[in-house]
């Protein structure tokens, strides 16, 4: 028997096609994997940017409760201070309100607290006063609610004149 010779196409590949072959995956490769990253990237800024948020909302929403139970007393009345720090606005605002949930310890201590919201540096700062009565600030608790704030502006309503005002 005469056996016929190889055709050339049943011999294998050619080294341009192995070399063109593992270009173009190297190319579909990197696509999907730079898609992949910018992707990753996005998604990260989009968490960032909703904690942020929701550091933004949580803080409003403490000084709005406690701005609504403020109280007006006229030995304890609201104070307000425009300030200033690195030409960004750093107010400063004082004020009574009633404890969310009072503890009576000793015939000394009062159902309200006092709360002093500040900037400083660039952190929003809550102070608060449990005791009133106390002669030490070891009853003063402190809390950072939010950094890298660039301005705390804080505005008044005149009921009389009906407008805003800075101080």
């Amino acid at each position: 028997m005469f056996s016929e010779p190889p055709l050339l196409s049943e011999r294998g590949f050619t080294l341009v096609e192995v070399l063109l072959a593992t270009a173009l995956v190297a190319v579909i490769a990197t696509m999907v994997f730079s898609s992949l990253q910018l992707s990753t990237v996005a998604i990260d800024q989009a968490r960032d940017a909703a904690s942020h948020d929701q550091v933004m909302r949580s803080t409003l929403r403490i000084m709005m409760e406690e701005l609504t139970a403020g109280l007006s007393i006229s030995t304890a009345p609201w104070v307000g201070i425009d300030g200033q720090r690195d030409g960004q606005p750093a107010d400063t605002i004082a004020f009574l309100t009633l404890k969310r949930f009072p503890v009576v310890q000793s015939g000394l201590e009062t159902e309200y607290i006092r709360i002093v919201y500040t900037r400083e540096d660039n952190r929003l700062v809550r102070y608060a006063k449990n005791n009133l009565y106390g002669l030490n600030d070891e009853t003063v608790e402190r809390i950072e609610l939010a950094t890298d704030v660039k301005g705390f502006n804080l505005r008044y309503f005149d009921g009389l004149g009906n407008i805003w005002s800075d101080q």
